[in-house]
């Protein structure tokens, strides 16, 4: 993991991280921890609806909410042991995923302070780089330090539909598209600064950053530098903090290599 991906997204002046949009976040969150970890910092990953179960490579420990009746207790033992534990409320067996805890309890861990820092994923994408949101998502407290907004540059050249947008039909209805109209960067702009898009979702007055993902190779970083110019533009109210340009897989192995813009 690039060393500085913390620093990129601002990660290190806040207590609390809430990751939305697709394209990784759940890759992100575990790679921001991992890297958070070896900084010497505490860390808790959670979600505020549903995630994946990690694996051991993921999160080195995982506390159910509703197997614990003390749960800042259990967390609390937990990091005595490793830096970084994964906390959720319950196994959703039949789905093989796990609930994720209510806002309340989300907050009551983030005031507490049981760890340095608290990443939370809150909202889900089926697997897909771009999504439109419904009214009920993203799932994010209104005392959130910071929002990370997850795209992946894979999209970029892809139709509308199904197969490459979580909620395809919901994105071209806001943004006047036919079914199966190209991913272009301006399209990805478009689905962020709309007034019923992802930007409008965030709490007013947290600062706000971008993660274009999966930019791994020659195609795929063109067309991110392609998103990252699309939004830098077009962020006329000035709500992006940041737009930074990697991929997750790559920078593990320590040849990633990251770009940064400011608005």
């Amino acid at each position: 993991m690039d060393p500085g991906l913390l620093d990129a997204l601002g990660l290190r002046s806040y207590h609390s991280a809430w990751l939305i949009g697709g394209g990784g976040k759940t890759s992100l969150m575990f790679a921001l921890a991992h890297a958070l970890a070896a900084d010497g910092r505490t860390v808790i990953t959670s979600t505020s609806t549903r995630i994946r179960p990690p694996r051991p490579d993921d999160s080195p420990r995982l506390v159910l909410a509703d197997e614990t009746p003390d749960l800042p207790g259990a967390l609390r033992a937990a990091l005595e042991h490793a830096p970084h534990v994964t906390v959720a409320r319950s196994r959703l067996a039949a789905e093989d995923k796990l609930a994720g805890l209510p806002l309340a309890m989300l907050d009551a861990l983030d005031a507490a302070a049981i760890a340095a820092h608290l990443l939370v994923e809150a909202d889900g994408a089926a697997g897909r780089s771009l999504k439109a949101h419904l009214e009920h998502e993203p799932v994010i407290s209104a005392h959130a330090g910071t929002v990370i907004m997850v795209i992946g540059a894979d999209i970029v050249g892809r139709p509308v539909n199904e197969a490459h947008v979580h909620r395809a039909a919901v994105l071209c209805e806001r943004l006047g598209l036919p079914p199966g109209a190209e991913v272009t960067p301006a399209v990805v702009a478009g689905i962020v600064f709309h007034a019923d898009g992802w930007l409008a979702r965030v709490p007013a007055g947290v600062e706000t950053s971008v993660f274009v993902s999966k930019a791994g190779t020659p195609q795929t970083r063109a067309a991110a530098r392609g998103i990252a110019t699309a939004l830098l533009r077009g962020d006329t109210q000035g709500r992006l903090a940041r737009v930074v340009i990697g991929d997750t897989r790559a920078e593990a192995q320590g040849g990633g290599g990251l770009e940064y813009g400011a608005a």
